[in-house]
């Protein structure tokens, strides 16, 4: 089992959300967003996870910052109307992150979590965050939808979804669970796998996590402290 297995676990259901899903904010006023692409990504790299956010073991396995066609290639509603989605939502640049366990196997047999996925949004305005925030919600709520999103995997099943309770983080917060039973494209093995998916508005900005845990194990408490830092972060960028 290698670590772009469960990535692609991670993918699976963070494409749900996908680049629809930022805390608390301040009542400033916030300022003009820049534009530009060299100021964004700065802005993005500064939000993002950092090795000592996560838990111990855990190694990066992808970082890459999508402007919105390259955010729009696996969209559920297709390419075409993806890109006029986001453009509708003033969408301007993101970065997606994932974090794979050193070790996969032994995840596998003691049971723990395998894979978080991270994925920063800023918009140009507040609306389009609204938006985005919404739309994940609505795609969240239907499992089949998150079922067809799932890279990497031959055939999944079983798949259920289901709100849960999580702490109000940021100015929204939407908070599922998703349990199911993947077989990996070139191995013949059922994999069950529990997945947690977290995503925030912090003003113009949305940020989602997606953490899955294998080998009977559900998500802990790294995912309310990880959502956390990204709201604090965003707080700070955006303000």
């Amino acid at each position: 089992m290698r670590a772009w297995l469960w990535a692609a676990v991670l993918i699976v259901l963070a494409a749900a959300v996908g680049v629809a899903c930022g805390g608390g904010g301040d009542n400033a006023a916030p300022t003009p967003t820049p534009i530009d692409r060299p100021t964004l990504e700065a802005m993005l790299r500064s939000i993002a996870l950092k090795p000592e956010d996560l838990p111990a073991g855990f190694t990066v396995t992808e970082e890459r910052i999508t402007d919105n066609e390259e955010a729009a290639v696996n969209d559920p509603e297709g390419p075409t109307k993806a890109k006029e989605r986001l453009a509708r939502w003033h969408r301007l640049l993101g970065q997606d992150s994932t974090y794979t366990a050193s070790d996969l196997f032994g995840t596998f047999v003691n049971g723990g979590t395998a894979v978080i996925r991270a994925s920063i949004n800023i918009f140009g305005d507040e609306q389009g965050a609204v938006d985005a925030l919404q739309w994940g919600r609505n795609s969240l709520a239907n499992p089949g939808d998150a079922a067809t999103l799932i890279p990497g995997v031959s055939e999944i099943s079983e798949l259920q979804g289901k709100p849960i309770s999580f702490p109000i983080v940021g100015d929204e917060t939407v908070a599922y669970e998703f349990t199911g039973t993947s077989k990996v494209e070139d191995y013949q093995v059922n994999v069950p796998f529990t997945a947690h998916i977290v995503a925030i508005r912090h003003g113009r900005g949305v940020a989602h996590i997606v953490v899955s845990a294998i080998g009977g194990a559900k998500p802990g408490p790294e995912v309310e402290q990880i959502i956390r830092t990204l709201d604090g972060r965003l707080g700070q960028t955006l303000r």
